[in-house]
């Protein structure tokens, strides 16, 4: 692909500080701020300019002081630019981003990589668009609810893992896992799990587990451009079609011209933080470009003991073999050494909060958490006409995880002031290995008048999981309110011959993911597209293991040709405002539960609806949606209490008697509502219940009393001059466990966090996050009455000194 045509003036990033005001004044303005000289064979349009105010690329400046003018630009040297009106939409226009420029050659002007929807550079909460689906759509084109978490959004609030960028996103809950990592939660649904539910560049990727349930894999952020994540049905992506959702990274690449930024942190309990981050040709055409960056950060927490190190390494190359072929390749290396604070604090017997200290861990000094993730990536496109691409990708990812802890259990006598506690200990030692690929076609044809797409593509993914974990009853005990951390460790060795679950023998497993997939939009009329799609999959999962109860089992589940279809109607209302209504089914394999004759499970079927309304304004600065949607799925397991598998993992068989609805609203608004202002804001509503049980008692009683029913997620930053300030707030209604006929409830609460930045000079900039600024004292998780539950984060600080040229 050849280089944008601003390449000459897009290294780095500049203040500006032009006001809104008439456009001839507003050019003159960025004139003798750049220097560059402007042409215009015409009288410029007697029309307002919002100017544009804060610290941006070049091209970037002069795309907002021409926005709504009807005028685009594209340079003809290093210093002269020249305006040409904006033209007819048409296939050989680009229509990605704020700046339209003719002609299939050029990228978006603030795109400075081959990703023309890369959020890097655009000092934007507004997404120019969405690559998960394949090829770039517009969000207003995807009949879909989709979030893309861009990297100002990012930078602005310290977003550095993988759980920091969903409990801000619109729609997600988060929960701690008891054994590690992140429960993460959409619609009602987990999204994580064993079979992962995440996207690499658009690449299907299997990092969860098979006992550590949750999301226990280390990613930095760091490392992409943009986060986008979907709440619904997800079957055209991954053929397991997970009604949760589903998360795309997009990760950073090379750019055409050299670009540079570091960042110095420190926070509350002793969080350092350092980030280098470089880019650019290698060679004097820009064919050849590069990307580098390294990052490391220490950190303590709030609870005693807890402490963490990661270190990012992330290498990539992009060669333009020809001007319509590229290829790229990279490699990520991300380190982890922990002391960690697994299990959760226990309750009072009948579930009510003994308020223990929120510095309260139950583990050990010699608690461990190591774990090392080594991923390479590839991807050829290549561009046969102005309307047909090809692209192929690839991606292999190995970790590596050595865990030990102590944690308690027990209920707390209600009333009591002392509470010895059960101490027991696992040790687990992970190797997982995940492939994945995902070859597609993308192209545009004419026929009965109109344009139309259409997309077909194949991927795989196949993760190998060979397991050892052994759990033991420790000796000791542990008093929830006084605790010790300086009980004896047992030496490695004691684990496996002593396990009261797991052993030496490995838990070994295997799972296949192949399928096709097709989708075609279809333009029937100039406000009507229809959009017909599906995916032909192939599922193969394989288990073998003795750790539960030390009893062998062996599990084959396989699921030939399924096929997952997917419907929606969008009508254009006006060029800015579209409705929609989609339908999906849903496929979800049940490997690893069995009925009392030794078969497995019938897979977890279902439909999923939405009707909505999306929006963008002001040239796709400004995005917008609500929607409505429903979602239904059957022949869920459930344990059947009367019959007996030793080699599950509760011991019980099961049968497929469940049936569950979720329901609800859900409202967006990301981008700039104001000159200087940036919004992102979200409300979900969501109503799940049980319509199918095993005890006609439970139907009609809600299914997952995690999600909670009311969820606003609000983040504003505005910009003036040479300072920022912005604010925000996440609400939610209650949530609540059951345990054994015990309800465990957190009430509604509302946490407000706050920024304020200065920009020192052109290219440094120094800023302060608060977050709990009123160090609100609740569970972000909550468990059973014998553990599980977390404390939310008290107040805390950090500073970020941040440098770009």
């Amino acid at each position: 692909m050849a280089a944008p045509v601003a390449q000459a003036q897009t290294a780095g990033t500049v203040r500006f500080e032009i006001a809104p005001q008439s456009l001839g004044a507003a050019l003159a303005a960025f004139t003798e701020k750049t220097g560059i000289t402007l042409a215009y064979g015409g009288t410029l349009p007697e029309v307002g300019s919002q100017g544009a105010s804060g610290t941006m690329s070049t091209p970037e400046a002069l795309s907002r002081s021409l926005a709504g003018s009807g005028l685009t630009f594209r340079f003809t040297g290093a210093a002269t630019v020249t305006l040409v009106a904006v033209p007819q939409a048409s296939a050989s226009t680009v229509q990605l981003g704020p700046v339209r420029v003719e002609g299939a050659e050029t990228a978006d002007l603030t795109s400075l990589t081959d990703d023309p929807i890369a959020s890097e550079g655009t000092q934007s909460y507004a997404a120019r668009g969405a690559s998960m689906f394949k090829g770039d759509q517009a969000l207003k084109e995807i009949p879909q609810s989709v979030t893309v978490v861009t990297r100002k959004f990012l930078d602005d609030l310290n977003l550095n893992t993988v759980e920091q960028v969903l409990e801000k996103t619109p729609g997600i809950t988060v929960g701690e896992s008891p054994m590690g990592g992140r429960y993460f939660y959409s619609r009602g649904f987990q999204m994580s799990g064993q079979a992962g539910q995440y996207l690499y560049d658009g690449v299907p990727l299997d990092v969860g587990g098979n006992y550590v349930q949750a999301s226990s894999f280390n990613a930095d952020m760091a490392l992409y451009d943009r986060v986008e994540v979907l709440r619904g049905t997800a079957g055209m992506l991954r053929g397991v079609g997970n009604p949760a959702g589903t998360v795309n990274f997009v990760r950073k690449r090379g750019t055409y011209e050299p670009t540079f930024s570091g960042t110095i942190q420190a926070g509350s309990w002793n969080n350092y933080r350092a980030q280098l981050d470089a880019s650019g040709p290698l060679n004097a055409s820009g064919t050849l470009r590069a990307r580098g960056l390294l990052a490391m950060q220490e950190r303590d927490y709030f609870y005693d003991i807890g402490q963490r190190g990661d270190r990012i390494a992330y290498a990539a190359l992009d060669y333009d073999v020809s001007p319509d072929t590229t290829l790229g390749a990279g490699i990520s290396y991300e380190k982890l050494n922990a002391t960690p604070c697994f299990h959760g604090l226990p309750r009072y017997s009948d579930g009510s909060d003994p308020h223990l200290d929120r510095s309260t861990c139950l583990g050990m000094k010699w608690n461990r958490w190591k774990s090392e993730r080594t991923t390479l990536f590839a991807d050829l496109t290549h561009r046969f006409s102005e309307d047909w691409t090809f692209k192929a990708s690839a991606v292999f990812s190995q970790n590596d995880q050595d865990i030990k802890y102590a944690f308690a259990e027990g209920s707390i006598p209600l009333g009591s002031t002392t509470a010895p506690l059960a101490l027991y200990s696992g040790l687990f030692d992970y190797d997982h290995q995940d492939y994945g690929v995902d070859a597609f076609v993308d192209g545009k044809f004419r026929a009965l008048g109109q344009e139309h797409q259409l997309i077909v593509g194949i991927n795989a993914s196949r993760s190998k999981h060979d397991d050892r974990w052994a759990l033991i009853r420790m000796t000791e005990t542990q008093d929830a309110f006084h605790p010790v951390s300086n009980v004896a460790e047992p030496d490695d060795s004691y684990y496996a011959p002593n396990a009261y679950r797991g052993g030496a023998v490995p838990d070994v497993s295997t799972s296949k993911n192949f399928g096709m997939y097709a989708n075609l939009r279809m333009k029937v009329a100039d406000p009507v597209t229809i959009v017909l799609g599906g995916r032909l999959s192939w599922y193969d999962y394989e288990r073998e293991n003795a750790a539960f109860w030390g009893v062998h089992s062996y599990r084959h589940v396989k699921d030939n040709a399924k096929f997952t279809p997917f419907a929606a109607a969008i009508f254009d209302v006006t060029p800015n405002v579209s409705f929609y209504a989609s339908y999906a089914e849903i496929f979800t394999p049940q490997s690893d539960y069995e009925t009392e004759s030794g078969n497995p499970l019938k897979p977890v079927t279902g439909t999923s609806y939405e009707l909505g309304v999306k929006g963008a304004w002001f040239d796709d600065r400004l995005n917008g949606a609500i929607n409505l949607y429903r979602t239904d799925r059957h022949d869920l397991a459930q344990t059947d209490y009367a019959s007996s598998c030793p080699g599950s993992s509760d011991g019980y068989c099961y049968i497929n008697s469940g049936d569950v609805r979720a329901e609800g609203f859900e409202a967006e608004l990301n981008g700039r509502v104001a000159p200087g202002l940036e919004l992102q804001a979200g409300y979900t509503f969501t109503k799940t219940k049980i319509t199918r049980d095993l005890s006609d008692a439970n139907e009609g009683t809600v299914f997952n009393g995690l999600t909670p029913r009311h969820l606003l997620r609000l983040w504003a930053n505005y910009e003036t001059g040479r300072f920022s300030v912005g604010g925000g707030v996440t609400a939610q209604s209650k949530i609540y466990t059951l345990n054994r006929g015990t309800r465990i409830t957190q009430g509604g609460y509302t946490l407000w966090n706050t920024r304020v930045g200065y920009d020192l000079s052109e290219s440094w900039n120094v800023a302060v996050n608060v977050n709990n600024l009123f160090d609100k004292r609740y569970y972000q998780t909550i468990g059973y009455t014998t553990y599980g539950s977390y404390y939310g984060e008290p107040r805390s600080f950090m500073v970020t000194l941040r440098a770009k040229y």
